[in-house]
């Protein structure tokens, strides 16, 4: 199972109080174990891209 919080430092990302999305965490975790390889979020994703 992947570390999203570990990957979103590694690519800059500085992340503040979890505690309000840990029970999302907590919630959908399950629900993503059975999906396949392609359907993973892109790791690689920057919201700021084309921002204005």
């Amino acid at each position: 199972m992947k570390d999203w919080k570990a990957i979103a430092r590694a690519q800059g990302f500085e992340i503040g109080d979890t505690a309000p999305l840990e029970g999302l965490e907590k919630a959908f975790r399950p629900l993503v174990a059975d999906l396949s390889v392609e359907l993973e979020p892109d790791i690689t994703f920057d919201p700021r891209e084309g921002a204005e």
